[in-house]
């Protein structure tokens, strides 16, 4: 174990520890020294099997962690954690050095190599000019979003509530966790069964989320569906290796009077691996690899994507139950079809949203229903009926 000075090994624990009890995690004491050198708990890595966050790195990608990137830096958090600060610092180095653009990385980088040299003076002691402060702050709210999103993953076969069902042509959905910072994709396996492909970290707008109008610097809540796919070659190099836009305002947002546009699932420019948490103009944004990922996956028109503030995670039983609640109830208002191969889409915000999708035919030619259905006094309405052509 490589030992530094304790004044810097207690300030260095000390901003680990902080960094971990704003992500939310559980801290512990380490020792009545350490406890009182940084006059706060630290992590109990050492005595934990598992280590700094209760899961170990084959789990965690087990759990669709497969940013590589970011898988490394939080083993560098673990190391730094268990005090063997020399691994650290060579870890973070090579990280560093293949992904320059990665400026969490390079800030922890430059931590660590003032902790090893005695010189740390506070957790993300970066040398920045005034002007720079904000972009400094950003750095660490992501880094908190990191983390905390390795402490909260999904348990195993756990589902989101949103995913009542999906007919027969969806293989792909997502749901994007504002609160989180977040992105999470589910696919379906050869039995119809969903299972989580892949979580990614992403950037929403910069006032957050909730959108009501053009320009308000929010990213919408609710049930959308990717229109598109567009490539690098078409795009500003603001949105990076590609783009999928949403059905932004869709016909529920207009009832509410909801107005702007133009948001999309998109990558950031090549300069930059990713942005805080707080920084698009509303758009959804990920890591260029990320977003080449999703795109290589994902179905246009067919795809559906959730936003919501928070991700209520179900067992299977769980959503099979409320499935045959949400049918019966579909069952007893209207025809067959909106039970037989359809979407169901659950959301719950400020109103209980149902969007049901099922095939159909008019002149002989296939069509897609579109209904929004809302809870009003305790009772499931439909508000609007829509067909796509």
């Amino acid at each position: 174990m490589n030992m530094l000075p304790r004044s810097s090994r207690a300030l260095l624990l000390l901003g680990l520890a902080l960094l971990l009890l704003g992500a939310g995690l559980a801290v512990r004491a380490q020792s009545g020294r350490m406890r009182r050198a940084a006059a706060v708990s630290v992590p109990a890595a050492i005595a934990d099997r598992h280590g700094l966050l209760g899961l170990d790195t084959a789990q965690l990608r087990a759990r669709g962690f497969n940013d590589t990137a970011e898988v490394e830096l939080i083993e560098i958090y673990q190391l730094v954690a268990d005090g063997r600060l020399h691994e650290a610092v060579a870890r973070s180095e090579r990280l560093a050095a293949r992904y320059p653009n990665f400026a969490l990385a390079q800030l922890l980088r430059g931590d660590l190599l003032r902790a090893e040299a005695g010189q740390l003076q506070h957790f993300a002691d970066a040398r920045v000019a005034p002007a720079d402060a904000a972009e400094l702050a950003g750095l660490v709210r992501e880094a908190h979003a990191r983390l905390a999103a390795y402490a909260n993953a999904p348990g195993p076969g756990q589902l989101p509530s949103n995913f009542v069902a999906l007919g027969p042509r969806v293989a792909h959905a997502i749901v994007v966790d504002t609160s989180a910072s977040r992105l999470y994709l589910f696919g379906r396996d050869a039995h119809g069964e969903l299972h989580l492909v892949a979580n990614y970290y992403v950037t929403q707008g910069k006032l957050g989320a909730d959108k009501q109008r053009a320009g308000d610097l929010r990213t919408p809540l609710g049930v959308y569906f990717i229109t598109r796919s567009v490539g690098q070659r078409w795009l500003a190099a603001i949105y990076g290796a590609g783009a999928m836009p949403l059905n932004y305002p869709n016909a529920w947002d207009r009832l509410l009077g909801r107005t702007g546009g133009g948001i999309w699932l998109h990558g950031v420019p090549s300069d930059v691996y990713a942005r805080p948490p707080l920084a698009s103009n509303g758009c959804v944004v990920l890591a260029n690899d990320d977003l080449q990922s999703l795109m290589s996956m994902v179905e246009p028109d067919t795809t559906p994507v959730v936003i919501t503030a928070h991700v209520d995670w179900l067992s299977p039983a769980q959503l099979a139950q409320r499935r045959a609640e949400l049918r019966a109830m579909l069952a007893r208002s209207g025809p067959a079809e909106h039970t037989l191969n359809s979407t169901l889409l659950y959301f719950r915000g400020k109103h209980e949203l149902l969007v049901v999708q099922y095939p159909g035919k008019r002149d002989d030619k296939p069509i897609t229903h579109r209904d929004y259905w809302a809870k009003e006094n305790g009772q499931w309405r439909l508000f609007h009926a829509g067909v796509l052509s």
